[in-house]
């Protein structure tokens, strides 16, 4: 398959990918401070179930346009 992106267009996708990582560990960051923050391990809350949920919409999206990134070089 031939990349049909230009340089501009893959230092964008590079970008992408690397706002999308960094937002991956902002939100692992969060999922650790709502559930084992405050004096224990708390499960079961609608923060910690949100966290839950960020990090995974996070991580669906940067693996995306990681394979985006990645896999089209062939």
């Amino acid at each position: 398959m031939k990349n049909s992106c230009s340089s501009a267009c893959e230092a964008m996708n590079w970008i992408a990918c690397l706002v999308f990582f960094l937002a991956t560990l902002a939100s692992l960051m969060g999922v650790y401070q709502v559930l084992f923050g405050g004096g224990g391990a708390t499960f079961g809350s609608s923060n910690g179930s949100l966290a839950l949920i960020a990090l995974a919409v996070n991580l669906a999206l940067w693996s995306k346009w990681m394979c985006k990134c990645l896999c089209s070089r062939e």
